[in-house]
């Protein structure tokens, strides 16, 4: 190849990697949980952030994007300095969690400088987001799971798997996340939803339990004293649920009581088995990566705004080897980049599609 010909070659190679270096997509994600529960001796609240952000990271690869992750470790005093810092750094993207809606309340004090803003899981309500964006808040949308949905699914599960091993009477423990975090409150809005229209089943007792197995576990020795009739609990979250079994395993009531979370967690140490887990929702978070990449690729053509996704199944024998890849944190093999708008060949993002991704 004649020297001028190979110099041009190079410095239309070295023109075409400083453009894409330029153009390259930074997103920082606030995680309101621990980087490695396993590690967190503090963490009680179970795998399911660890698990948000391994399975983003992922996706974040097969998109070439530079995903930079922060731990907020559950300390909302952190979590503020956090997202303080990632507006300094001005991102193209800063995804937030609205947990117990520190995070709006929070933006709706300080200059955000116009830095795109995309919720994830937990989301301001209607009126919350009008405030912020009248306050020059920069939100360009949201991904968020149906957890009414999710919470009435979880107590039709539970009762169906009673009613098929009994004939007695129903009586529901209710230990629910927190007071104001969307997630809880929709959730709750769903059990109570199942219950308005199931009048045979007794609602004995609803309490918060802060999304911990500790928690769960406390809550639970407490009320099967105070009340040994309950043979169903109804958990927020798989945390507390397990903190509900080791209690009745404790109490040698495991085989009497039907207990169910939301998460698809594994239990720590394989100790205990929940009757049911409805999932799904922690593969949100990859969604998240996906619309931002192609709103950052095509603006007009991919606008982003706020969206419900109805991707909790209750765990089964066909969903399973997805369950156990998060759990395993093996979803590296699967290619994110084909759930992308800019590809030809796209396919939505279900979990049907996750697990023949899989396979």
């Amino acid at each position: 190849m004649p020297l001028f010909k190979l110099y041009r070659l190079i410095t239309y190679t070295c023109l075409l990697f400083s453009s894409y270096s330029i153009n390259a997509l930074e997103i920082i994600f606030i995680n309101p949980g621990f980087s490695n529960s396993i590690e967190a001796e503090s963490n009680k609240t179970g795998d399911f952030w660890f698990h948000v952000s391994k399975i983003m990271q992922n996706a974040a690869s097969d998109l070439d994007v530079t995903l930079t992750i922060k731990y907020a470790n559950r300390n909302h005093i952190l979590m503020k300095e956090l997202i303080q810092q990632a507006i300094n750094d001005k991102p193209d993207y800063l995804i937030l969690v609205n947990e117990k809606n520190v995070t709006s309340h929070y933006l709706s004090k300080i200059d955000s400088n116009k830095v795109p803003i995309y919720f994830l899981l937990n989301r301001p309500s209607p009126a919350s987001l009008k405030q912020l964006q009248k306050n020059g808040v920069n939100v360009v949308g949201s991904i968020t799971p149906n957890n009414r949905v999710a919470g009435k699914s979880l107590m039709q599960q539970l009762y169906k798997k009673f009613t098929n091993k009994t004939k007695t009477p129903a009586h529901t423990l209710a230990l629910l996340g927190d007071y104001t975090t969307p997630a809880s409150t929709l959730r709750t809005q769903g059990l109570m939803d199942f219950l308005v229209q199931t009048p045979k089943v007794t609602l004995t007792a609803k309490e918060v339990a802060n999304w911990s197995e500790q928690e769960g576990y406390i809550k639970t020795m407490a009320y099967m004293q105070l009340a040994p009739e309950i043979n169903i609990i109804w958990c927020a979250n798989d945390a507390i649920a397990f903190g509900a079994k080791r209690a009745l395993t404790q109490l040698n009531k495991q085989s009497q009581v039907i207990v169910g979370g939301i998460n698809w967690d594994s239990a720590p140490n394989n100790a205990y088995t929940l009757d049911i887990s409805i999932g799904g929702h922690v593969l949100l978070g990859a969604n998240a990566i996906i619309n931002l990449f192609d709103n950052h690729t095509d603006l007009k053509r991919w606008p982003l705004f706020h969206s419900t996704n109805d991707i909790f199944q209750p765990l089964n024998d066909t969903n399973k080897p997805l369950y156990n890849a998060i759990n395993a944190n093996n979803l590296a093999e699967i290619d994110f980049s084909q759930f992308s708008k800019t590809r030809p060949d796209k396919v939505e993002f279900t979990i049907e599609n996750l697990l023949l991704a899989l396979e």
